[in-house]
């Protein structure tokens, strides 16, 4: 089954984990968020879903749905994000390109805020560690975030 979203798969290095969810400012939008969205941090310190590449900004997973629209000042609960933690999210193919290597290749991109790039090997800041077929036979790759706001990010 595709994701709807990035959604979180496990912790490496680690047998049990928990998500901490924190309450933060998101931008303004018309369609509002839904739970799973990437998120990158504004400069104005809003948290908003992120376009069509991940240069090493992102910030944070949504973690609750509104689809009505959002004023700036209202707070969402959002997972921030960190390197030792691994998403799973659906891709836009029904393979992984070879240019993507498991555990070297750390540029990974996404499409738009959910969902990854199956052959999007430049510009992003992901690296893929599995991959796994969905029901409609396009690829979920489990990726983890080199470099985040939290964590060595700009």
């Amino acid at each position: 089954m595709a994701t709807r979203g990035f959604e979180f798969a496990y912790m490496l290095g680690a047998e049990h984990s928990n998500l901490r969810s924190l309450d933060w400012p998101v931008a303004a939008d018309t369609v509002g968020y839904k739970k799973g969205d990437l998120l990158v941090m504004t400069s104005s310190g809003k948290a908003d879903k992120a376009a069509t590449s991940t240069d090493g900004t992102v910030f944070a997973i949504c973690a609750e749905t509104n689809t009505s629209s959002v004023s700036a000042s209202t707070n969402f609960k959002v997972f921030p994000i960190s390197p030792h933690q691994v998403w799973k999210c659906s891709t836009d193919g029904s393979s992984i390109t070879s240019n993507l290597v498991k555990g070297y290749t750390d540029t990974v991109t996404i499409v738009d805020h959910n969902t990854i790039d199956a052959d999007g090997s430049t510009g992003g800041c992901m690296m893929i560690h599995d991959s796994a077929t969905d029901d409609d036979g396009n690829k979920i790759a489990y990726v983890s975030f080199q470099v985040t706001n939290w964590f060595g990010g700009t």
